[in-house]
């Protein structure tokens, strides 16, 4: 019986041991990045950051996140893509309403005309009541993984 057992145990202990992905510890010095991007937020006062892991897989997927805005406020974003790799590329694009809103949303930002290679964006919005960063991440057979630094800063 306790043989049964002791093997039942090893045989659990191997398939767990198979199936845990291995992940590699980050590199990315946050610090640099944050400091680097800091520059181009002059003269609005800086209020906040958000890094965003992209995680790129067999199938395209699509993030969301709210950025919580005063009203009556000037804001600029400032976008830093340097911890991402070069291909494929990442959909940044801000709009004013949730994609759960229902209605019809209207862009105010986008990185599809920005040139190829521009790794720091710099987008002054106008006074708005929300702010939602859509990330449309691509397919990809190659699996990589990076991130995506927003800062916030206000006038």
């Amino acid at each position: 019986m306790k043989k049964i057992i002791f093997l039942s145990f090893i045989g659990l202990l191997f398939s767990y041991g198979f199936t845990l992905v291995q992940q590699t510890p980050d590199t990315v010095d946050k610090n640099s990045l944050t400091a680097s991007s800091r520059k181009k937020m002059e003269p609005y006062k800086y209020d906040s950051q958000k890094f965003t892991r992209i995680i790129f897989g067999k199938k395209a997927q699509h993030m969301e996140v709210e950025i919580p805005v005063f009203a009556g406020e000037n804001y600029r974003v400032v976008f830093n893509t340097t911890a991402l790799p070069e291909q494929p590329s990442v959909v940044i694009t801000i709009y004013t309403k949730s994609i759960e809103s229902g209605g019809k949303r209207e862009p105010i930002f986008t990185n599809k005309s920005v040139p190829a290679g521009t790794k720091e964006m710099v987008f002054d919005a106008p006074r708005l009541r929300k702010m939602f960063i859509d990330y449309e991440i691509p397919a990809s057979d190659v699996q990589a993984s990076g991130y995506i630094l927003c800062l916030i800063g206000y006038k």
